[in-house]
Order: structure tokens, then sequence, then C-alpha cells
């Protein structure tokens, strides 16, 4: 029993020993690392048919182009897009006319034309937009999702004759925001 006990003491001792001349010999190494996030552009856009849509009204049969009002979008089409990133709309009529000159078809293969534009008599609103060139797009920078939607208002014209087969004309025009 005495002999289980002196090795257990002296087994003790040099563990003790070797591990304070351990750490009187440590010595320590140093790194880095990051910590990563990419946070990427987001866009949405408010647009709905039935909601944002252009009326013209109701006109006689050849009625002249400037017999009829020019009309607005009936509400705005709203964009929100993170901060500070830059984005684009443009309008794409179901022609796919690059300047936003579309046709509203109607009974029998009648249609009417129509221009978009950014302003009352303004220059036409198509889609031929890129980040870094506005062209006939409307450009923007987002505000940040929390903020406020930027609001944009589409007008249009009957630019041809109506002197067409009476009933409903109408047309669909796409909306995108390149961002």
């Amino acid at each position: 029993m005495q002999l289980k006990k002196h090795l257990m003491t002296s087994a003790l001792v040099a563990t003790t020993i070797l591990a304070g001349f351990s750490a009187a010999n440590a010595a320590t190494a140093d790194g880095t690392f990051d910590v990563k996030l990419t946070i990427t552009s987001f866009c949405s856009v408010d647009s709905s048919s039935g909601v944002q849509d252009i009326n013209f009204g109701s006109y006689a049969a050849n009625t002249g182009p400037t017999g009829i009002a020019e009309q607005s979008s009936a509400s705005n089409i709203s964009v929100t897009c993170s901060k500070d990133a830059p984005y684009v709309i443009n309008l794409t009529p179901s022609n796919n006319s690059p300047s936003g000159a579309g046709a509203m078809t109607g009974p029998g293969s009648d249609t009417i034309s129509y221009q978009l534009s950014k302003t009352t008599g303004g220059s036409a609103w198509g889609n031929n937009g890129i980040l870094s060139a506005e062209g006939d797009g409307v450009s923007g920078t987002g505000a940040g999702l929390s903020a406020a939607a930027d609001t944009y208002t589409v007008y249009a014209k009957v630019t041809s004759t109506t002197d067409v087969k009476p009933g409903d004309y109408s047309d669909t025009v796409a909306v995108s925001v390149l961002y």
C-alpha cells in the first residue's frame, strides 16, 4: 500500500513539474479572420391593371387625336429601392415598341395608336433606359426600403384617328424597373 502511495505521489509531482515547465515555455501565435455580409440591391414596383389604368373615356367615331384629351394614369406607379440604389423605369406597350408608342386593339383588326410620355405633352416614355443612361425611361435613386416610395405619373395621348369600328379598345403596358 505504501508503495502505491509513493508511486502516486511521484507521478503527481512529475506532472506538476512538467505542467510548470510547459507553462514557462508557452508562446502565442496570432491570426485574424473577417466577418462578412454582402447586401444586394432590392427594388419593388407597385403597378396594377385596374389601378394605374389610363382611361381616355368615350368619344364618337372619327374624333381626331387633337379632340381627345391627353390622360394620365389613374394613380401613380410606386417604386421602392434599397438606399442609394440607382434604378430606371421602362414602359413597354404590348406591341413591344421601344419608344412607348402603343396600339389599343378592339373589335376586328382595328387599332388606335397612342404615345406614353413622362409629363403632360412631354417626351416619350419607352423602354430604352439602362442604369448608366436614362434614355427614354425614367431614372431615380432609392431612398431605402423603409422610406416612402417614389411615385411616377404616366401620361398618354391618342396619336391616330378613331375612324374605327365602334367598341372597346385597350392595350397592356409592361412596367419594368432595372436596378
